[in-house]
């Protein structure tokens, strides 16, 4: 140690108020160095609950988004439930009526007869195909 310090140390001991003056400086620039990292620390958090916020509202219009679809798809299924609905009961009273139709005794006059048609000569080659296996169709 060199004897300014030596002497510097002396004063410093000697004199309280001194002392409590430079306690009070180291102190305050303590203080200083806590608020600058306190003032970090703020910014860090408003630039990070500005991103959570916009994530936030992002995920509020997906959500608004979902449940329209969820709504429109409700609706079309309620749609079709009831259509499906009336699809059943028209089955239903076909049946019904075939049903009554078979017990029924047959009219005197059923309607008018259809004429003959030709067969078309397609079908003529397919069920050639079918009974022959391949043979050729015979012309009637």
């Amino acid at each position: 140690m060199s004897m300014n310090e030596i002497a510097t140390r002396a004063q410093d001991g000697a004199d309280p108020l001194g002392e409590k003056i430079r306690d009070y400086i180291l102190g305050v620039e303590n203080i200083r160095d806590e608020n600058r990292k306190l003032l970090d620390q703020i910014t860090t958090l408003e630039t990070a609950n500005v991103a959570l916020e916009s994530e936030v509202r992002l995920l509020k219009l997906a959500l608004e988004h979902e449940r329209a679809e969820r709504r429109h798809y409700h609706s079309l299924a309620n749609e079709i439930i009831t259509r499906l609905d009336v699809v059943g009961r028209t089955i239903d009273d076909v049946v019904k009526r075939a049903g009554q139709g078979v017990h029924r005794p047959a009219k005197e006059s059923p309607g008018p007869d259809l004429p003959d048609m030709p067969v078309p000569s397609f079908l003529r080659k397919v069920e050639a195909l079918i009974n022959g296996q391949g043979e050729k169709p015979q012309s009637s």
